[in-house]
């Protein structure tokens, strides 16, 4: 019977989910924002995984053929999970529902998790915060799968900074943490200003203990995810990292009329509304997302890093889970429920119309698999920008068609050569063994006459990223299961978790 009840909260979140998933089971993902970037990752990342090659940070296929260096730069756990799927045999688009079934899943478990250890209400908050509308316009709109999968984390971040000065609660802040930043790393670097800090300090105020430990956390944190940061933030200048940030993905460019009314200003007022269930830390938290979600801070967006976050309202994440724990922990009260439902319509009617339009347009899945169009952003450094269309981030790669693409190749007379692969620093050009300079955007080189090769090369990124992960994994080891000298036991709190966080909400 003890078992039955345990389960039986996860069963109905696995039909919520499944609810939720069922319009894009039925009709496909369909044309949401990210559909060309989704469908060529994940089948390129489902060919690699099934050929042995766990982390493909390079896609051979992307952009006709030339490669992009997508996965020295986004995050991979979503598409390592989607990649997984579709590895074992299901179809791209088969992999794309089953990833979202997925994530939107254990988002309402983490939840759950979360709002059990708080005593509040945690199946009611737990299918609220999956269902809510940011979470799903994620999936049907956006096609943010990695977005989506940030929501899985919230939860635990908070739960751990609700351990401190624990060794428990180190270990899960820092596993947590960690796992955000290789999912998705805008909405970690907005976590760790608007939702760990706030928390910190509000828990720093009461314990003045906690603060090494949340330290040593974020150390960890950022240790674990060393494998894919190092890469990720020491090569930029060896892409167009420039459209990553420029025109509308510039966050100071955003402004309430800008965002669809119906969309982003609702739901924020919508959150903010749902908060004041509790006066709490936890009001505070989500009128700040809120209030910073739609650049009413004069300059904020324009100060680093916030000015890499493309896009303020990806505040919503943070708002939607702290208006959540906040409604949980209150008593019932109608008029904020009926108020904040009310505001919550728009966007649920005006996003599902929207998604509704998306599912049912035809998308030349065919023509995509030949082209394999990638994020321009990727393209190398030196790459002429008069090539990108700005409407809808195209590159035209026509000069660049006629070029053969093998890896190698005998050269008769002096002069210039390229291999038909965009540069990056993994490959290396070598005639006769010996090492050739070569420049970008496409590898070129001043031939002699002899046999050159393209060869791959592992750069010293991707070697002290992991032995940096490797170490953090040892010391968080250590610290989960090794034992203070002379002590038994892992120190526990002698108050229950539950009356604990009751304490400080």
């Amino acid at each position: 019977m003890n078992r039955l009840r345990s389960v039986h909260p996860y069963i109905i979140l696995a039909l919520a989910a499944v609810a939720a998933m069922l319009p894009s089971f039925l009709f496909g993902p369909g044309e949401t924002h990210s559909a060309s970037y989704n469908f060529v990752w994940i089948r390129q990342f489902g060919e690699a995984m099934a050929q042995g090659d766990l982390y493909p940070r390079w896609l051979p296929g992307s952009f006709e053929g030339l490669g992009s260096p997508a996965f020295y730069f986004y995050p991979p756990l979503v598409y390592w999970i989607a990649g997984g799927i579709d590895a074992l045999g299901a179809t791209t688009l088969q992999a794309i529902n089953i990833t979202g079934l997925t994530l939107i899943f254990l988002s309402g478990v983490t939840m759950h998790i979360w709002l059990a250890a708080r005593g509040t209400r945690p199946l009611t908050g737990a299918l609220l915060y999956m269902v809510l509308p940011y979470h799903l316009l994620d999936f049907y709109t956006r096609g943010a799968l990695a977005e989506l999968g940030a929501f899985i984390w919230l939860p635990l971040i908070a739960l751990g900074i609700s351990r401190l000065p624990e060794r428990r609660g180190i270990v899960l802040l820092a596993l947590s943490y960690g796992g955000l930043s290789i999912t998705h790393l805008p909405v970690a670097m907005l976590t760790g200003l608007f939702l760990i800090a706030p928390l910190v300090a509000h828990r720093y105020w009461r314990d003045r203990t906690i603060l090494w430990p949340a330290a040593i956390a974020g150390a960890l944190a950022i240790g674990l995810a060393a494998f894919y940061l190092l890469p990720a933030l020491t090569l930029q200048d060896r892409i167009s990292s420039a459209l990553l940030w420029g025109g509308r993905y510039r966050p100071s460019t955003w402004t309430v009329g800008t965002m669809y009314f119906a969309i982003v200003p609702c739901i924020a007022l919508a959150t903010a509304v749902l908060s004041f269930a509790t006066r709490s830390i936890w009001t505070g938290i989500t009128l700040l997302a809120c209030i910073a979600g739609l650049n009413l801070i004069p300059y904020l967006w324009d100060m680093p890093p916030l000015d890499k976050a493309q896009f303020p309202w990806r505040l919503m994440c943070i708002a939607e889970f702290a208006a959540i724990t906040s409604l949980m922990a209150g008593r019932a009260n109608i008029w904020i429920a009926g108020i904040g439902a009310a505001l919550l319509m728009p966007p649920y009617i005006y996003a599902g119309a929207q998604a509704g339009v998306y599912m049912t347009r035809d998308v030349d899945y065919a023509q995509m698999a030949r082209s394999m169009p990638d994020a321009v952003e990727y393209l190398p450094a030196g790459f002429p920008m008069s090539a990108v269309t700005e409407k809808d981030r195209l590159a035209d790669l026509t000069p660049y068609r006629t070029l053969p693409s093998a890896m190698e190749m005998d050269v008769q007379q002096a002069g210039p050569a390229s291999f038909r692969r965009f540069a990056f620093p993994i490959w290396r050009v070598t005639r006769d063994g010996h090492e050739v300079a070569s420049t970008a955007p496409l590898i070129s080189f001043q031939a002699q006459p002899g046999h050159y090769r393209l060869e791959r090369v592992r750069i010293w990124q991707e070697s002290a990223g992991a032995i940096v992960s490797l170490l953090a994994m040892a010391a968080l080891a250590l610290l989960a299961f090794g034992r203070r000298p002379g002590s038994a036991a892992l120190p526990r709190s002698r108050m229950p978790l539950s009356a604990s966080l009751r304490r400080t909400a």
